[in-house]
């Protein structure tokens, strides 16, 4: 029976209730009408101008979410280290999902060439410029804990009462997350060289570093593949 068939301890189901909260309620902090309800239909319509930023910032902390997720199914056991680390995860993703709003409401408005509200967010460059490097930063270390905690489970999998499979499983997990911190590292770093006045854009443009390194880990890891196990030619 391997740990995905196993049911976690009380304290390991406690502790993931307790993230499955926290991330609930970093979304409500998303919630399109704002600070307060809607009392009339023009608010109502300003409201849901809002659904493309609030999809958006659904989907990054949702990312995430899944991601401590995925750790809980690899790692039905979890010593003091693993908790605190899920701790700081929680932590982070509050603190991160106040930039992470500025960025999706101010992008939308971009985007959508100044019709969607959060043109009012951001009044300077050297203010987009201070959000882009705070969110970097947030960004990366919330994926740098990923990467600690996928580690751990790949170093120590008897301890984390994950099988061989799920060890595997949780290294090329830590590796992905590795490409996620790095990217948010690069974000940042643009944002504070880049001339923000003239290329808003460049630090988000950073994030693409995601998707071309995961299919690099992808490739790499089908050329490490044993002979064995690739298809006849």
């Amino acid at each position: 029976m391997g740990p995905a068939d196993r049911r976690p301890p009380p304290e390991t189901q406690r502790l993931d209730a307790f993230v499955d909260a926290a991330f609930a309620f970093a979304v409500t902090l998303f919630i399109i009408g704002g600070n307060t309800p809607p009392t009339g239909l023009a608010d109502l319509q300003q409201a849901l101008l809002r659904v493309p930023a609030f999809a958006a910032g659904f989907a990054l902390v949702a990312v995430f979410w899944l991601g401590h997720r995925r750790f809980g199914q690899l790692a039905p056991v979890r010593d003091g280290l693993s908790v605190f680390l899920s701790l700081a995860i929680v932590f982070v993703i509050l603190v991160l999902v106040y930039p992470m709003r500025l960025l999706t409401e101010s992008g939308a408005h971009w985007l959508s060439g100044r019709v969607l509200p959060g043109g009012d967010l951001i009044a300077t460059p050297q203010d987009l410029q201070a959000v882009y490097v705070v969110y970097g930063l947030g960004f990366a270390g919330l994926a740098a804990l990923y990467t600690l905690l996928f580690h751990r489970v790949g170093r120590r999998p008897a301890a984390a009462g994950a099988d061989a499979d799920g060890a595997a499983q949780a290294r090329t997990a830590a590796r992905i997350w590795a490409v996620i911190t790095l990217a948010g590292l690069l974000s940042a770093a643009t944002a504070m060289i880049a001339p923000i006045a003239r290329y808003p854009y460049a630090p988000g443009l950073a994030y693409w570093v995601i998707p071309i390194g995961v299919a690099l880990l992808g490739f790499a890891g089908r050329l490490r593949a044993p002979a064995a196990e690739l298809p006849p030619a």
